[in-house]
């Protein structure tokens, strides 16, 4: 890329975002296997006018299953499990209401969201500041314990993640395992309890010795974010209000690591080049392609779009696309892959809104030259 294009590209980033109020974003652009962009924009932190930069920490949301389902695949390579295996073969006390059914769901059902469960939300509940984010009103909270199906006493008796896979006995399926998707943000604390049970060692350590370690991620974390330099504060409503820092170290799978543009552009080039140094051609494979139409209200317009593992899968002007996307209070990624151009966009924003897609689209627009 050279200079004017990025002169270009910086230009009608800022005009998005400013157009948008976003206090601040971060953005990293994949050319084959390199990172050839990579800038911030805005504040990371409004108190402080500590300005963003392409390696300022940021929330990543539910990219974090992404390399939930990257582990996965690496225990699959090494012939620890098998994608078609029942859950039940490694976490015995696995169940729903229906056990029958239950005994039928497999890891692979799971990673693509055909296991036929519902939003079940235990584990966002088990943040450590849930009361905090839950207290707009003196009933928020225990209206979120309702509408979850929860007590007061069920919630602090999770301590682990084999915790939250137990709560699944009170789930109810809304459909047969494999007939339909539905998005389960809390199926993804099963993985985990899956690959720490079959490899007896913490998710968050085989991630530093198998995934941060050889692609050279030194900032992407699991914990210890709002502590650490350079790192982002979220905002939400009119008045751009800082929110509670979005921690919870027991779902880190669902959706609470931490990265940079700058690291997640690394990590996003190894997934456009065939695995990388994390998995091989046949295990990328896999993960990319569409397991299962997406469900209406996820389609946002499009015919084909549907998931694989952690990946979703759809088109933009005729070329195939497929990205992940992440969102809480406040918080907003995404990255995205453009095979046939082998183009890679990594976006974060520490404000709500819907701009990152936009963004997302006027860089497709300048690499397909429209």
């Amino acid at each position: 890329m050279n200079q004017h294009d990025k002169e270009y590209l910086t230009q009608m980033i800022s005009k998005r975002l400013e157009s948008a109020d976003i206090v601040g974003a971060s953005v990293a652009i994949v050319e084959g296997s390199e990172v050839v962009y990579a800038e911030g924009f805005g504040l990371a932190d409004r108190d402080s006018d500590q300005p963003m930069n392409a390696d300022t920490l940021m929330s990543i949301q539910s990219i974090s299953k992404n390399f939930m389902a990257t582990s996965i695949m690496q225990l699959v390579e090494a012939g620890s499990i098998e994608l078609d295996d029942p859950v039940v073969r490694y976490l015995p006390y696995f169940r729903t209401k229906d056990q029958a059914a239950s005994n039928h769901i497999t890891v692979r059902h799971i990673l693509s969201h055909t296991a036929g469960f519902p939003e079940v939300g235990i584990a966002n509940m088990v943040a450590p500041n849930v009361r905090e984010i839950f207290s707009d009103t003196p009933t928020e909270f225990q209206e979120a314990l309702d509408y979850y199906g929860l007590t007061e006493e069920e919630l602090s008796a999770i301590e682990t993640r084999e915790d939250i896979t137990r709560g699944f006995e009170k789930v109810e399926l809304i459909g047969s395992p494999g007939s339909q998707w539905a998005y389960c943000t809390d199926a993804y604390v099963i993985l985990a309890d899956l690959f720490e049970k079959v490899t007896g060692m913490e998710w968050e350590s085989h991630l530093q010795s198998h995934v941060f370690r050889p692609l050279g991620l030194e900032r992407t974390t699991n914990k210890g974010a709002e502590e650490a330099g350079n790192s982002a504060r979220y905002y939400m409503g009119e008045e751009r209000t800082e929110t509670p820092f979005p921690k919870n170290e027991l779902a880190a799978p669902i959706g609470y690591l931490y990265s940079t543009a700058n690291e997640l552009g690394c990590y996003l080039a190894a997934h456009l080049n065939g695995g990388t140094t994390l998995l091989n051609p046949d295990s990328v494979n896999i993960m990319q392609k569409p397991h299962h139409l997406v469900s209406e209200e996820w389609r946002f317009g499009s015919e084909v779009r549907s998931y694989g593992f952690a990946w979703f899968t759809d088109e933009y002007k005729g070329r195939p696309i497929i990205e992940h996307g992440g969102g809480q209070m406040g918080v907003r990624s995404l990255m995205t892959m453009v095979p046939a151009l082998q183009l890679g966009i990594v976006i974060l924003m520490n404000t709500e809104g819907t701009v990152h897609y936009d963004l997302c689209e006027g860089i497709m627009d300048f690499y397909m030259n429209e």
